[in-house]
């Protein structure tokens, strides 16, 4: 089975949802001491980083 590289654009998006992630994920570790974060903004990070790999794994066949 031959791995597709990823299109210049599922690159794109790729990166974009990581880098939202890790900003909300920041600001959520910057918030812990203040008080516990909040479900949705932790769902939302997670669904990012999960639609970031669903595209890589799908253009890499699995291989990250």
């Amino acid at each position: 089975m031959a791995t597709e590289k990823p299109t210049a654009e599922q690159h794109r998006q790729a990166v974009q949802h990581i880098t939202e992630a890790q900003r909300i994920l920041n600001k959520l570790r910057e918030e812990t001491g203040k008080h516990p974060a909040s479900r949705e903004a932790i769902a939302e990070a997670v669904q990012k980083l999960e639609m970031a790999l669903a595209i890589l794994s799908v253009k890499t066949g699995g291989v990250l």
